[in-house]
């Protein structure tokens, strides 16, 4: 193995337990290690294959680690199951290493949910970041939004462009792009926003999960240089700035190559969610890279209003305007005893509902 698996792995194949590290978050919240559990899950299946102890009366083996963590500000523990992903059913540890490069491949896909197609436009190094990026925004809580996907994302081409050097022997645009992300890296004068914070520990837990498990495979995705993958300093700016006039291609302006790549990271998230992942980040995607009707769906998944009967009675409310400057008008539901009746038949629909439209 080269030495290439973390020293924690000792600790699950001869302890079966886990001590979770914990980074800067905010307390009120619960563990950021709770979002790459599942991908811990799979990593623990894979190590505990063919050495399956606990046998289940009406069941197969099961096996469980446990995983020391925080649980507010206090030492708890829980047993987590190792579980394996259907692509890797028949892997075992002592032959892992011989297992087909498309099997391999497969399992740490399947874990992440993405497909090997849809990564096919990013350099081969960032697939596994980018694919993490699509796991993170599925599983963290709160709901990561726009600005925190685009810091993010301007993030890792900051860190391509330190890691090409091609700001020393570049072009002018390369340059200057290169200054003005440098220009955003400012040592904080107050505390952290402890939820945007929070956000980025989840992504960081879900990389370093994804690391080893992509090491313990043998490397069927690159291995990422990790150091060029995030700076606090720089991806926190960059978030506060874009919550107010500052755009993505006001930084990426003239600079054609890193554009590409920061578009074609953005398209990985499109695929994702297109394929039915229920991520809510579709307004951070280019309205370049979307078809018309891909754009209206995305929308009318994200937007909700809701008005109960006293309010639709009591007059119009006024128009309110998504970010892009549409404006949404609220249309009162007609015909309540047949709604009343479709509620009792659907407990799901019991909530009272508008619908909308755009004008």
């Amino acid at each position: 193995m080269k030495g290439r698996l973390p020293s924690c792995i000792v600790d699950v194949l001869q302890m079966r337990r886990q001590i979770m590290g914990t980074q800067v978050e905010d307390l009120r919240m619960p563990s950021g290690n709770i979002t790459s559990r599942p991908i811990r899950q799979v990593l623990y299946g894979l190590l505990l294959a063919g050495r399956r102890e606990c046998q289940s009366s009406d069941g197969p083996p099961v096996e469980y680690v446990e995983e020391y963590d925080r649980e507010g500000m206090n030492l708890t523990s829980s047993m987590v199951e190792a579980v394996l992903p259907s692509a890797s059913e028949q892997l075992q540890l002592d032959t892992l290493h011989r297992a087909p490069h498309s099997v391999r491949c497969e399992v740490i896909l399947e874990t992440l949910g993405v497909s090997s197609s849809s990564l096919s436009g990013v350099p081969p190094h960032l697939r596994l970041p980018v694919a993490v990026t699509c796991y993170w925004l599925r599983h963290a809580h709160p709901q990561p939004d726009k600005p925190l996907l685009e810091a993010l994302l301007l993030g890792l081409v900051y860190g391509e462009l330190r890691r090409q050097r091609k700001y020393e022997r570049a072009k002018r645009p390369e340059r200057e792009l290169f200054e003005r992300l440098r220009g955003h890296i400012k040592k904080p004068t107050g505390s952290p926003d402890l939820v945007v914070a929070h956000s980025y520990s989840q992504w960081q837990c879900c990389l370093k999960d994804s690391v080893h498990l992509n090491q313990l495979l043998s490397l069927p995705l690159p291995d990422p240089q990790c150091a060029w993958l995030y700076k606090g300093t720089l991806v926190h700016q960059l978030e506060a700035k874009l919550r107010g006039t500052m755009t993505p291609d006001s930084l990426l302006v003239e600079s054609h190559s890193f554009e590409q790549l920061y578009r074609a990271m953005l398209r990985v998230i499109h695929n994702s969610h297109a394929a039915g992942l229920n991520s809510k980040v579709s307004g951070a995607i280019p309205s370049s890279l979307k078809k018309p009707q891909d754009d209206l769906m995305a929308r009318m998944q994200v937007l909700a209003l809701e008005e109960d009967d006293s309010g639709a009675e009591g007059g119009e409310n006024p128009k309110q305007e998504d970010d892009v400057g549409w404006t949404l008008v609220s249309v009162r539901t007609r015909h309540k005893t047949k709604e009343r009746l479709n509620r009792c038949q659907n407990p799901e629909f019991s909530r009272k509902q508008g619908r909308i439209s755009w004008e």
